[in-house]
């Protein structure tokens, strides 16, 4: 079976995981059933509510004389009355609750197989949070073990791999690895439970990112316990596909009502504030009172998880899902704790972080600063914006964008009198003019008082900028017509602001120098009559590059890519195909995962590159659609959304 990815935000994806009993379309929720105690029938789940698949344990039937027998008379199906696919648990977490328990991993897996589980799971040895590091290892090593033994014996079962590792990241990325090593369907996240029992989200967050950063990014991971619908929107921030959930029959017996932003005990709720069919047709007075109380609830809660769902599913479409994880997050401290552990890992976010979205920034709270967009504005303009001479450094307010139309007459009067240079003290960094239409920076919305702690952010962030050389000479902040008084005369030709703006966001969307090899030559740009923005730019008379209204950067020409080819050496800005995808890919056809044989590790999704041979020939132009590791580890999907193919030279064809 397979895993295709559709759509993604960050980590976080919408993907098509074909199973036995159909396909799962993630982010899921699979809730947990007991076949002992069903408070909700699975079959009534999926009808009402659209269920995908249920997640049950096999060591749980195994033990049961009756349900054992019915399972492998009748099959797993039958027994629970579900006919979508179905993952089983081994008995792992039974053996944390209960203590040890007499069970060998072989047998589980060939019962798993026998009663027709889609999904088994590997019998792994839990690590508790509070276990030391020397029993971590040896336990980790044990279930790598396991679940080699396992892949070799699952037949056409898929199998689940659980990731262990306790509370150490490096322990994380050493199961992650090998794990990746093994044939595995679905990579859980183990050991996580008693973290999210005790609020450990800080500790939750460490252990599944340090995970993400080494398992085959082709296979779904599932966070074992994250039944809470508070945390999906941080779940799939994470780039956890799959969730499981016993909550909600667990709470509705405890007669509690799960809610995105809590948990409440229907005792005490007096207006019910759900639309969801259970709260529509009942009021709270009536809910305590029915015979069906537990039930109500249970479907309450499966109703407002479902709902929440959706929400991160749409975020995920929209580019949203980091503005609704902080709103979520704020619900709860543990949480919040959570989400600033993000910032440890924005490496790995930002390499995943696409180039720009299709709506604004919206700034949410203190933890907006660190998203990984404002990390790589940041890193890029430190690496790769190279200052123009001049003689006097002028730095606006923060301000309506773009700064340019805001800022125009003040712009006009600086030059009129010096050699000067503007910048924008914006949200993000200070930001060279030059970028203000770039994504995120024009396309922004952020309060007018910012908080505290991000006021001393910003002033750090400004000495890395001086420390970094950034500004030629010391900056003059401007502050009216006054700022102008004591600065150097003009000695300098006045600087052409379009043909700046090329090169400076060439640099930063290609490389260091990009906007060198794409204008060296006579230039023209095509302005826009009705904005006064660049539409598009002739290099020689060649077509090379039109910039997007949307956010600010390229979309590349043939003749341009022909440029950067040159300038740039293998792999920067490429995707390399195999001889049967470049003969359509130069057709204009699109890059399909299973044809790359290698690309730039610097590629986000979105970005602008070159389709290339073997030989390093030009098959091709259009955007990528994910990251090297991805289009290298997965076997369906589009690499490479092509815009335009290139034919061969003539003499070559």
């Amino acid at each position: 079976m397979m895993f295709e990815l559709k759509d993604k935000d960050g980590l976080a994806r919408i993907g098509i995981l074909e199973t036995p009993h159909g396909a799962i379309e993630t982010p899921t929720l699979l809730p947990v059933i007991n076949p002992n105690q069903i408070t909700v029938p699975p079959g009534e789940m999926r009808e009402k509510l659209g269920v995908q698949a249920i997640i049950t344990n096999s060591y749980i039937i195994r033990k049961s004389d009756t349900l054992r027998e019915l399972a492998l008379e009748k099959g797993l199906h039958s027994l629970v009355g579900f006919e979508g696919p179905i993952m089983t648990d081994s008995g792992t977490f039974q053996a944390h609750v209960y203590g040890k328990i007499e069970l060998d991993p072989l047998d589980i897996v060939e019962f798993q197989k026998a009663i027709g589980s889609d999904i088994g799971t590997v019998l792994d040895l839990f690590s508790e949070p509070e276990d030391e590091r020397q029993k971590v290892e040896s336990d980790l090593a044990e279930t790598i073990a396991r679940t080699k033994l396992s892949a070799e014996n699952k037949g056409k079962m898929m199998l689940a791999g659980p990731i262990q590792g306790g509370r150490f990241p490096d322990l994380r990325v050493w199961a992650a690895t090998e794990m990746s090593k093994i044939d595995c369907d679905v990579f859980p996240i183990g050991g996580v439970v008693p973290m999210m029992e005790k609020q450990m989200y800080f500790t939750l967050v460490d252990a599944v990112l340090s995970a993400k950063s080494r398992l085959d990014p082709s296979k779904p991971v599932h966070l074992f316990g994250a039944g809470h619908p508070m945390l999906f929107s941080l779940a799939a921030l994470m780039g956890c596909d799959m969730l499981d959930s016993s909550a909600y029959a667990k709470f509705a017996r405890e007669g509690r009502m799960m809610f995105a932003d809590g948990t409440r005990f229907l005792d005490e709720v007096r207006e019910l504030p759900c639309h969801c069919p259970v709260c529509s047709g009942h009021s709270a007075n009536e809910i305590r009172q029915s015979p069906s109380k537990e039930k109500l609830l249970a479907m309450h809660n499966l109703y407002v998880s479902f709902s929440e769902l959706r929400a991160v599913k749409q975020a995920i479409h929209e580019g949203r899902l980091w503005e609704l994880a902080e709103t979520r997050c704020r619900a709860h401290p543990s949480l919040l704790d959570g989400l600033k552990c993000m910032k440890k890992h924005i490496e790995l976010l930002e390499r995943h972080e696409p180039l720009s979205r299709n709506l604004a920034y919206l700034y949410t709270s203190p933890e907006s600063y660190d998203r990984p967009v404002v990390t790589r504005l940041r890193k890029r303009i430190l690496e790769r914006f190279t200052p123009p001479a001049c003689s006097a450094e002028i730095i606006f307010p923060e301000a309506t964008r773009p700064y340019s139309k805001t800022f125009a007459e003040p712009m006009k009067m600086a030059l009129e009198k010096t050699d000067a240079h503007f910048w924008a003290d914006a949200l993000f960094c200070p930001v060279p003019l030059e970028l203000d239409e770039m994504y995120p920076i024009s396309q922004s919305v952020i309060p007018d008082n910012l908080d505290p702690h991000v006021k001393m952010e910003k002033e750090r962030t400004m000495k890395d900028f001086t420390d970094a050389g950034l500004f030629t000479v010391k900056p003059t902040w401007w502050t009216g017509v006054a700022a102008l008084d004591g600065l150097p005369p003009r000695s300098l030709p006045e600087p052409d602001a379009n043909l700046a703006r090329v090169r400076a966001v060439a640099d930063m969307q290609f490389g260091k120098d990009a906007g060198c090899a794409l204008l060296d030559g006579k230039v023209e740009l095509v302005i826009s009559k009705n904005t006064g923005r660049i539409r598009n730019v002739m290099t020689d008379g060649k077509h090379i590059l039109s910039m997007r209204a949307g956010d600010g950067f390229f979309t590349l020409k043939p003749e341009g890519a022909k440029l950067l080819k040159l300038a740039f050496t293998f792999p920067c800005l490429r995707v390399v195909v195999n001889p049967d995808s470049a003969e359509y890919n130069r057709q204009g056809r699109n890059v399909f995962c299973g044809f790359v044989l290698d690309a730039d590790p610097g590629i986000v999704p979105g970005d602008e590159v070159m389709v290339m041979d073997g030989a390093d020939e030009l098959c091709a132009i259009g955007q990528a659609k994910m990251t090297r590791e991805e289009m290298l580890a997965f076997k369906k999907g589009v690499a490479v959304r092509v815009r335009e193919g290139i034919a061969l030279p003539k003499e070559q064809a």
